[in-house]
């Protein structure tokens, strides 16, 4: 298998819905019905990086990130929100080859790190990345969604 790393185009947002979807049932999430997940993807690559891992045949994973700024010393890093291998092409090196792409990406943006979370229960994640080097973090990680995110959106309007 010759595998390739590259950016997202557009002609690859049906194989990369299903990976989405692929990945969004390895996780046990709901996707609400009225998403369409081709047009979304699509609408949201406008804002975010998206790479994809391929073979000649097949996409085989892909990574979500975004260069922001500041971070403690007010310099700008990569905050990596999703790298996802297709079931059956895991333990073949791609995710190493999409975070490889994802530091090159980086820095190129200027970023002088890279950022991420894992589950702590999830040690294959975990053997991976201490594998690159990189270091633990003792950060607590907070979620705002659904109701939560409504009543804070919502805070300190007029008449709420």
């Amino acid at each position: 298998m010759v595998m390739q790393v590259r950016r997202f185009e557009e002609p690859d947002a049906q194989a990369l819905a299903e990976l989405m979807i692929e990945m969004a049932g390895f996780y046990g999430a709901t996707i609400d019905p009225d998403l369409v997940v081709v047009e979304d993807i699509i609408r949201q690559a406008r804002q975010v990086d998206i790479i994809v891992a391929h073979d000649d045949t097949h996409l085989l994973g892909f990574a979500t990130f975004a260069s922001l700024y500041p971070v403690a010393g007010l310099l700008a890093f990569t905050y990596v929100q999703q790298v996802y291998v297709g079931q059956t092409a895991r333990r073949l090196g791609v995710a190493q080859a999409l975070m490889a792409e994802i530091a090159r990406a980086a820095k190129a943006a200027g970023s002088t790190r890279v950022e991420w979370s894992t589950s702590r229960e999830n040690t294959a994640a975990r053997s991976l990345y201490d594998g690159l080097g990189a270091d633990g973090s003792d950060k607590v990680y907070y979620v705002l969604d659904r109701e939560a995110l409504d009543r804070l959106a919502v805070r300190g309007q007029q008449g709420a």
